[in-house]
C-alpha cells in the first residue's frame, strides 16, 4: 500500500521509525514499542503523543502489525496534530503470558510514555483487543493524563462466555455476540479457554465512577460484527457516565475490514472517519466543519 504509484505512497515519505523499549514494573521485561516521528524539519517539539495499542485477541501482533494505521494518523494529521509522536505498543501475547501481564505491560507503556513526555498532549487509540488494553487502561489512568480515546471495532466485554459478563442494565442492548447474524468468515464467535481470559472484568463492567471526567472518546464499529455491541454499549456507559462520546457506524461492512483490505476505498473511508474523529478530540472545529 505504501510502494510507489499506490494509493498511500505518501506514507511511506517523511516518516522514521525506531525500536525503544520500556522496562516491565512486574519483572523488569523489555517491552518493545515501535515509535513513529515525522521527518519534515519544522516540527515542534512533541506537543503530541499517541500511544497505540494494536489488536490481535491479545494471541497475535506486534508493534508494526498496523503499521499502516500508525503512519496514516501521523501523516495525514499534520493539519491539526503539530508536533506528534506515535508509539505502538509490543506487549506481550497470550498463552505464553496471561492477560493480566499484558495489560500490565499496557499501563507500563502508558506510564512510560506520559513519564518522558509530561507537557506533551496524549490520545489513546486501540483496535479490536487493542481497544480493550486502550480501554482498560485509560479506565485506570489520572483523567488529566491524557485528550481522549480512539477505539476502532473495540471488545469490551465477554459476552461470548455468558451473559452475565454484560451488565444487567446493558444486556437488552447487547444482541451481537448471541445473534448468529452478526458472524462473518473474518471475526465469529470468540471462545477464550477461561471467562474475561482470567481477568478480574471487562472494559464494560468498569463501575460508573472509574468512567466518570473520561475526556473525549470516538468509536468506530461495524455492523456485520459479532463486536458491534461491544463498541455501541460501551458508548452507551460512557455516556451514562456523562461523557463526551461520538461513534461512528461503518454500514454492512466486517470487523476490522480495512486491516485486511486496505485498498478498498471503503477501508478509506472508515481511516478518513478515524481521522475526523482525531481531529475531533485534539478540537480542531476548523477540520471537523470541512
Amino acid at each position: 500500500m505504501i510502494a510507489p504509484g499506490a494509493r498511500d505512497h505518501h506514507l511511506a515519505q517523511g516518516i522514521q521509525t525506531k525500536t525503544t523499549h520500556v522496562p516491565s514494573t512486574l519483572d523488569g521485561y523489555a517491552i518493545p514499542m515501535l515509535q513513529y516521528d515525522r521527518t519534515t524539519g519544522d516540527e515542534p517539539e512533541c506537543s503530541w503523543v499517541v500511544i497505540y495499542y494494536h489488536g490481535g485477541g491479545l494471541l497475535v501482533g506486534e508493534g508494526d502489525s498496523e503499521d499502516l494505521s500508525s503512519r496514516r494518523i501521523v501523516k495525514d494529521s499534520e493539519a491539526f496534530l503539530h508536533g506528534l509522536r506515535l508509539y505502538s505498543v509490543g506487549y506481550r501475547l497470550r498463552p505464553q503470558h496471561p492477560a493480566t501481564t499484558i495489560v500490565q505491560d499496557c499501563v507500563d507503556a502508558f506510564d512510560f510514555v506520559r513519564g518522558n513526555h509530561p507537557r506533551a498532549r496524549a490520545i489513546v487509540v486501540g483496535s479490536s483487543s487493542g481497544g480493550q488494553l486502550a480501554a482498560l487502561v485509560t479506565q485506570r489512568a489520572s483523567k488529566a493524563s491524557f485528550q481522549g480515546v480512539v477505539l476502532r471495532c473495540p471488545v469490551t466485554s465477554d459476552a461470548f462466555s455468558g451473559r452475565e459478563y454484560v451488565p444487567e442494565e446493558l444486556r437488552d442492548l447487547h444482541t451481537s455476540a448471541w445473534d448468529r447474524s452478526f458472524d462473518t468468515s473474518l471475526l465469529g464467535v470468540m471462545q477464550r479457554d477461561v471467562p474475561r481470559d482470567g481477568l478480574d472484568r471487562m472494559p464494560l463492567e468498569a463501575e460508573e465512577e472509574s468512567l466518570k471526567g473520561m475526556p473525549r472518546t470516538w468509536i468506530q464499529v461495524c455492523t456485520n460484527d459479532v463486536l458491534y455491541s461491544d463498541g455501541a454499549c460501551y458508548g452507551r456507559a460512557l455516556r451514562n457516565a456523562g461523557a463526551e462520546v461520538r461513534t461512528d457506524v461503518v454500514w454492512g461492512w466486517p470487523h476490522t475490514f480495512w486491516l485486511k483490505a486496505p485498498h478498498l476505498q471503503m477501508a478509506w473511508e472508515a481511516d478518513k472517519a478515524m481521522l475526523e474523529g482525531l481531529a475531533w478530540i485534539a478540537g480542531d472545529d476548523q477540520l471537523m466543519s470541512g
